[in-house]
């Protein structure tokens, strides 16, 4: 993805890039991270995780990218990389975070096309439960305390009371997420 980014903006200088930064693409069990062996509803080690996505965000940034977007979600994400970028010379690169990132079905389609469903248990344990709406604001908050100068809500369609409420809640700019397979 770094050599991809490093040609874009060599062909390409003005474009925007944006890293997904997150390691389930790169993983055999395409879950957001390290998990604990021998766990088998796939719970994801946060620490080990967010040594490996800091790393990731740094390279991402040597590669050139204009944002890096937080798509793992980990307790401390926003806060592990902001630590990554600023050590690195990058204390000026934007933090794009998924705060409000839904355990939706939507997903389904996307993990089909890129063989990226979760090889056992699911994301649920990590995903937000779209059921609590109150847990946005709080995941929001502390992504912004944390250094993210943007905010996504993931899924969009089915989230317009979540955008409206994060947009209400925040002072930075929010983004929403439609996969293209949305029907």
């Amino acid at each position: 993805m770094q050599k991809a980014a490093i040609a874009v903006k060599e062909a390409v200088p003005e474009l925007i890039v944006i890293a997904d930064t997150c390691l389930c693409e790169y993983t055999n069990h395409v879950h957001c991270g390290y998990l604990d062996v021998g766990d088998l509803i796939g719970r994801v080690l946060n620490q080990p995780t967010l040594e490996l996505l800091k790393k990731t965000a740094v390279s991402q940034a040597k590669a050139g990218v204009d944002i890096i977007a937080a798509s793992g979600i980990m307790d401390g994400f926003v806060q592990a990389i902001r630590t990554g970028l600023d050590e690195g010379g990058f204390e000026d690169l934007p933090i794009l975070s998924y705060a409000a990132k839904y355990a939706f079905a939507y997903y389904g389609p996307f993990g089909d096309a890129a063989d990226s469903a979760p090889q056992f248990g699911d994301r649920r344990t990590y995903q937000m439960d779209p059921g609590n709406a109150r847990e946005a604001i709080k995941e929001i908050e502390l992504d912004i305390a944390e250094g993210a100068d943007m905010l996504m809500v993931k899924p969009a369609l089915s989230y317009m009371d979540i955008i409206w409420r994060v947009k209400e809640a925040s002072n930075v700019p929010v983004a929403a997420y439609i996969p293209v397979n949305t029907p």
